[in-house]
């Protein structure tokens, strides 16, 4: 599965490359914009297999959710510095490296967290008289689209950590199954549930509303909100774990829930 979503994350920037082909500078720009944008949305969704493989190294050890908590971090920092830092500069190069009248696009900077703070205070201090969210009119962003653009970044890098979670409860969840239900609910788990915020989040994205009142919506609750559905799924499978632990408990009295001879 991993080779396949590398593959996906460093090709699919070059099979979006239009003719007439730019200068190699900004072709290549566009390749790493493309590689560092959908690495930054894809490592969060990848960790729970990580999750479900850190079951398999360590067992039912204290290490296990300490090892949990590290990586979930790590790779949520990770995709929050290829989300909300690297990727808009290598969009602002490219921009620039394309088309000197870009400049426009870029009146505040690059679109990382201090550009768009900067467009923000702009527009607070000085609303314009109709919102709008062309690229070409950044002064006349909405303030709660800004606020959302802000915020997006570190709710998927928060998605990552309870990303490993849900890997690591499913593993535990389907330890009885056979190889095959294993995979195969493991999949279905983990699929499932990245699927599912991934929706939430588009159905969460600015809309007209937001354009329309400008403020009424909340842009900060629409890039939260989304982890709502992974965190109730988090609830549902430590559920089930439990009653699966406590079923094995009453069959092996002798025994427990870690498999150590009471």
């Amino acid at each position: 599965m991993w080779p396949w979503c590398v593959l996906f994350i460093v090709g699919k920037p070059l099979l979006e490359l239009r003719q007439p082909p730019y200068e190699w500078s900004a072709s290549s720009l566009r390749w790493a914009w493309g590689v560092t944008e959908d690495a930054a949305l894809a490592l969060p969704f990848l960790i729970f297999a990580g999750g479900v493989a850190l079951v398999g190294v360590l067992g039912h050890s204290r290490r296990l959710v300490r090892t949990a908590v590290a990586v979930g971090i790590s790779v949520g920092a990770v995709s929050y510095a290829l989300g909300a830092w690297v990727a808009p500069e290598v969009h602002s190069r490219f921009l620039a490296a394309l088309d000197p009248e870009t400049v426009d696009l870029q009146r505040f900077g690059p679109r990382t967290p201090t550009g768009i703070l900067e467009n923000l205070r702009f527009v607070e201090a000085d609303p314009p008289v109709e919102y709008t969210l062309s690229v070409s009119a950044p002064q006349r962003f909405p303030p709660n689209v800004l606020r959302w653009e802000l915020h997006r970044p570190p709710a998927i890098a928060a998605f990552a950590v309870v990303n490993v979670f849900l890997g690591v409860l499913a593993a535990i969840l389907t330890l009885d199954f056979s190889r095959r239900a294993q995979r195969n609910a493991r999949l279905a788990i983990g699929v499932f549930g990245g699927i599912a915020f991934f929706a939430c989040l588009a159905a969460a994205s600015p809309v007209e509303p937001f354009v329309r009142d400008g403020i009424m919506r909340s842009g900060v609750l629409g890039a939260w909100a989304p982890l709502v559905f992974p965190l109730v799924q988090a609830f549902v499978l430590v559920y089930l774990v439990r009653r699966r632990e406590r079923r094995r408990h009453q069959t092996r009295p002798g025994w427990s829930i870690r498999g150590s001879r009471m």
